[in-house]
């Protein structure tokens, strides 16, 4: 469960969002980011992945795209978890994040950056992230969906600029919804990496047309299957299958599964192995 709180953080008299439905690693109490959206049902369906997942987390870890900094904080609360590496593209998300952290007693595990993908904005930034250089043990992601090509492109730059930061084995948490079909979604699992399992799901829940975000994503959806792409697969109250043709045409109200998957980086960059401490 989730509830809103008044309180006072890096914007005064700004609402703090109390998330407490994440399976035994706490509360959180987050002042939403304005440049980096609010707490979205994907957000908390990261959330409880991390503590489903925690027995697999250790050592460093990277938290792509931190916005409200929610899962980089529940992260650092697991106990074989040194340090949360965590990146931001906008700067009073990064701002709120920091603060976020701090409010929830874990400033001194996690470091936010404001950086572009893996890139820091601020050159004295960059060797936080480079220090991570084959040592990354997890990365956690929750992108946005790309207005290019499939949706997914902002998944593949975000897995593709992290090879060189993973070690051997790593754990990658990333959030993929179930409209992209799972085609696609073990797809993005190439080049050093495998496919795992979903280790987190929703129920089936609206696809809501009302957010100007997934509006825009429909639209990419529908071009993409112009292009005689897979077919996207949305959820009607009455158990049909449509596309993503059909939902912009009116074929009812969408509904699909926010989920969140597991995803190995198999690849060592030598051709070594490297071993955790489970």
């Amino acid at each position: 469960m989730s509830s809103v709180l008044f309180g006072v953080g890096v914007g005064q008299n700004r609402p703090v969002v109390l998330i407490d439905d994440v399976g035994g690693l706490g509360p959180v109490e987050v002042e939403p980011a304005r440049g980096g959206g609010p707490v979205t049902p994907a957000s908390r369906v990261c959330a409880r992945a991390i503590a489903r997942s925690r027995h697999l987390l250790w050592g460093v870890g990277i938290d792509w795209g931190t916005g409200t900094g929610l899962l980089a904080i529940l992260a650092a609360r697991i106990p074989t978890v040194e340090r949360v590496v965590a990146v931001e593209y906008d700067r009073t998300a990064v701002e709120t994040a920091r603060a976020n952290a701090a409010r929830n007693g874990v400033a001194d595990r996690v470091t936010v950056v404001h950086a572009d993908l893996f890139t820091a904005f601020d050159p004295a930034d960059q060797p936080t992230i480079d220090s991570l250089e084959g040592q990354a043990a997890f990365l956690l992601a929750n992108p946005p969906h790309s207005d290019e090509g499939d949706g997914l492109e902002w998944r593949r730059r975000v897995l593709a600029g992290a090879r060189r930061l993973l070690r051997p084995g790593a754990v990658v948490l990333l959030q993929v919804s179930a409209h992209y079909t799972e085609e696609r979604i073990r797809g993005l699992a190439s080049e050093g990496y495998e496919y795992v399992e979903t280790v987190e799901t929703s129920d089936w829940v609206p696809f809501d047309l009302s957010r100007e975000d997934l509006r825009r994503a429909l639209t990419v959806y529908v071009a993409e299957e112009d292009r005689g792409g897979i077919p996207y697969e949305f959820r009607l109250a009455d158990g049909r299958v449509v596309s993503a043709h059909e939902v912009a045409a009116g074929a009812g109200d969408p509904h699909t599964r926010w989920q969140v998957h597991h995803i190995r980086y198999s690849a060592p960059p030598n051709g070594g192995a490297c071993s955790s401490p489970f």
